[in-house]
């Protein structure tokens, strides 16, 4: 067997589990949740790449208990089945406790899903955890599907009719699966559309999530109106259509939602505040002075009404040119290298604003913040070595690259020792003139 699996599925825990699929030994077992994981990895965080035993491969997360069904349903590996199916029993008892965190990691030597995988670094780290923790099980042999002899005496049926209706509707003789249903649950599909494909009533469905989950149809409810509410209330605002959509329902349901929560929460309901609209009038107004020079900002300000509206009604500055997203980040990786501002915006050929917007919303986050720490290596030098390094630049006329270069620092540590002895300097200077000052005076 090779040493690198070509696929591993992994279960955090509690009822978690690990295993390594080979393509040499379960190429059926591989194909399944292959397409498993293509179909119905979350979106959110999608594919990422991670690193397990110095082999790179792409991982994506998918829901537990739809994961854990189909193995123990569809991949035709007997031990693999037995323990998704023992994990799922683990999972129903601990039902008031979250669902573990489930991933399908693919070698990346034989295969690349598409989108291809970005870096995540928060997620392959917490994937990496799991993975130190997991003991690894081997899939079992093979299982074949069980073909039941026919009953002595009992001859087989010439009618091809029967045998497709028997194949359509599967459901009318075996009733509801619990099993799909949970499926369907958990990759949030509305409970009459579940009623409606499995056959059944709603209250089988709330009563077996009930059973499954430990929750009633009312605390159902009220999660979904939670949803709803916080949808509703998010930032930045979501049309009421595109609640609509996402959720599956009407108009009607989200403000009724909106208004259980407020009732509940004791909060008062703040009317949506509608996009103005301008007159004729008032766009030739504002053509008028936006030709004059006056700034738009002063006109938004003056009528009342976003950038936005201002843009469908005028439209864009002659100059105007739309900031990808791609160059706002490579302006932030700038910023993280140790650039300036000005540096920065002569670099990418824009303006000093933009780069401080794109910096602005980027530089508190975590990610950023580490780059920070490994770039900015701080307080590395001593006090004589801070001095003869900001004296080789300001003092003999040394390039920075050459002495950050020779100090073993980066830009950005330089920069700031530089900036603090002109500041000490300049703060050195102004208190003898004061003191000149205050003996001129006596």
């Amino acid at each position: 067997m090779p040493e690198t699996a070509d696929l591993v599925v992994l279960v955090a825990d509690p009822a978690g589990f690990a295993a390594e699929i080979f393509r040499t030994n379960h190429e059926e077992a591989l194909s399944e949740l292959l397409n498993d994981a293509l179909l119905h990895y979350m979106r959110d965080p999608g594919w990422y790449e991670v690193t397990f035993r110095e082999n790179r491969y792409y991982a994506c997360q998918l829901v537990t208990i739809p994961l854990l069904a189909f193995i123990k349903n569809r991949v035709p590996a007997r031990l693999l089945q037995a323990t998704a199916e023992r994990s799922l029993a683990q999972i129903t008892d601990y039902s008031d406790v979250a669902d573990p965190a489930a991933w399908i990691m693919i070698n990346a030597d034989f295969f690349s899903p598409l989108p291809r995988p970005g870096v995540n670094l928060w997620q392959a780290r917490k994937l990496k955890n799991s993975l130190n923790k997991a003991v690894f099980t081997d899939p079992g042999d093979i299982t074949e599907p069980q073909k039941k002899p026919a009953l002595p005496g009992v001859k087989s049926s010439a009618d091809g009719k029967k045998d497709v209706a028997s194949e359509i509707f599967p459901g009318n003789k075996r009733g509801p699966s619990a099993d799909k249903i949970m499926e369907r649950v958990m990759l949030g599909w509305r409970v009459k559309d579940i009623c409606e494909e499995q056959g059944c009533s709603e209250s089988y469905v709330y009563k077996l999530i009930k059973k499954r989950k430990g929750n009633s149809a009312m605390e159902y409810r009220w999660k979904q109106w939670e949803l709803i509410a916080g949808m509703y209330h998010a930032e930045p605002k979501m049309t009421i259509e595109e609640i609509e959509q996402t959720c599956g329902v009407s108009r009607a349901v989200i403000y009724h939602a909106v208004k259980k929560i407020a009732d509940r929460d004791g909060q008062k309901i703040i009317p949506r505040e509608h996009e103005r609209k301008l007159t004729p009038e008032d766009v030739e107004a504002i053509k008028v002075k936006l030709s004059q020079g006056i700034l738009r900002k002063h006109i938004l300000t003056e009528y009342s009404i976003t950038n936005d509206t201002l843009i469908k009604y005028v439209g864009t500055h002659e100059d105007y040119r739309v900031i990808s997203e791609e160059l706002k980040d490579y302006a932030v990786r700038l910023r993280v290298q140790g650039k300036t501002l000005q540096q920065t915006a002569d670099i990418l050929g824009v303006t000093v604003a933009t780069v401080k917007r794109a910096w602005s919303k980027k530089k508190d986050s975590p990610d950023i913040k580490e780059k920070r720490v490994k770039y900015d290596n701080r307080n590395v030098l001593s006090k004589r070595d801070r001095d003869q390094a900001v004296n080789a630049v300001l003092r003999d006329g040394h390039t920075r690259k050459q002495v950050y270069t020779q100090y073993g620092i980066n830009a950005l540590t330089l920069r700031r020792y530089i900036r603090d002895a002109l500041k000490r300097e300049t703060d050195a200077l102004r208190e003898d003139d004061n003191e000149k000052d205050g003996q001129g005076n006596s």
